[in-house]
């Protein structure tokens, strides 16, 4: 848009991209600032400040020191200093969490992420107390989206394993197949001492994001259980969505909310046509879908 300010474009481009992008801004704004705390450091010749600021944002391999900085095991989820991490998590995520949207909102993109986070950690703090070989080196610190970059990749691909994914818009391979190579890669990682890199989290990451799509949109589901969980909690509303307002219009224009069994009816007639819109794309990739059916999707995955 013409005359407009670079901060009236962000704000613009931020809410335009939804969750995803949000997410991606965060990731953005900690390495920035990251990069900012490094750059005072070294002008004025403290070296300790950077190590002190980065401590309060990552998690350590020990529970013990978690208990005194116990916001780190959701900190170390957004924290990056090494550029080449950032853009590869951050890459990854763009891709498969536009696809996992399409399935299940923004809200559980948000949960899965984090509790994908999480559940990473705890899977990499237990193997630094099993496996003699990841305590070579001392306690280690965990950092970086990766965890939960798996968790959501791998709830994408686990729930619709046949989606077509095309590579450099050359060919086309499943979505199940890519995340197959990420997993080997981290299997492949595990044996090897040293490196930074926290193999055992990403496998937790991955794990959780295949457990959380069990029974997808059953009652019984974890995430499921997880969003009543957090509706029973009063807390200040945080909107993912535009929640629709369905009415019904009589002759007279006069607006009445729906009752409870024309409501279930619209809902039931709506997941018809998503599942028949996810049985297409199981079988023809999603290119294979016509606009009118991609559009309806991307709605139905905002309710």
């Amino acid at each position: 848009m013409q005359n407009e300010s670079i901060t009236a474009y962000l704000k613009r481009i931020i809410r335009q991209s939804g969750l995803v992008g949000k997410l991606i801004f965060i990731n953005l704004v900690v390495f920035l600032f990251i990069l900012l705390i490094r750059l005072i450091g070294h002008l004025f010749v403290d070296e300790a400040l950077f190590g002190n600021v980065l401590s309060y944002l990552i998690a350590s391999s020990v529970p013990s020191e978690i208990i005194f900085r116990p916001w780190t095991i959701v900190t170390y989820q957004f924290t990056h200093f090494e550029l080449m991490h950032l853009l590869l998590n951050m890459l990854v995520l763009f891709f498969t969490a536009r696809i996992f949207v399409h399935f299940f909102g923004e809200r559980r993109l948000l949960s899965t992420y984090v509790l994908g986070g999480i559940f990473g950690y705890l899977i990499h703090s237990a193997a630094y107390f099993v496996f003699p070989l990841l305590k070579a080196d001392g306690p280690s610190v965990i950092l970086g989206a990766s965890a939960s970059v798996m968790a959501v990749f791998f709830a994408a691909a686990v729930h619709q394993p046949s989606f077509q994914v095309k590579l450099f818009g050359v060919f086309s391979m499943p979505l199940i197949a890519i995340a197959g190579i990420f997993l080997l890669s981290d299997l492949m990682g595990v044996g090897s001492s040293g490196g930074g890199v926290a193999h055992f989290a990403h496998l937790g990451g991955a794990l959780f994001g295949a457990i959380s799509v069990i029974k997808a949109h059953s009652a019984g589901n974890i995430m499921n259980r997880v969003d009543r969980i957090i509706a029973r909690i009063k807390l200040p509303k945080i909107t993912f969505k535009r929640e629709p307002k369905l009415r019904v219009h009589t002759g007279e224009s006069a607006t009445s909310k729906m009752s409870d069994e024309d409501y279930n009816a619209a809902r039931n007639k709506r997941q018809e046509r998503v599942d028949a819109i996810l049985e297409k794309i199981s079988k023809k990739g999603y290119e294979g879908l016509t606009k009118e059916e991609k559009d309806i999707l991307f709605k139905e995955s905002k309710r």
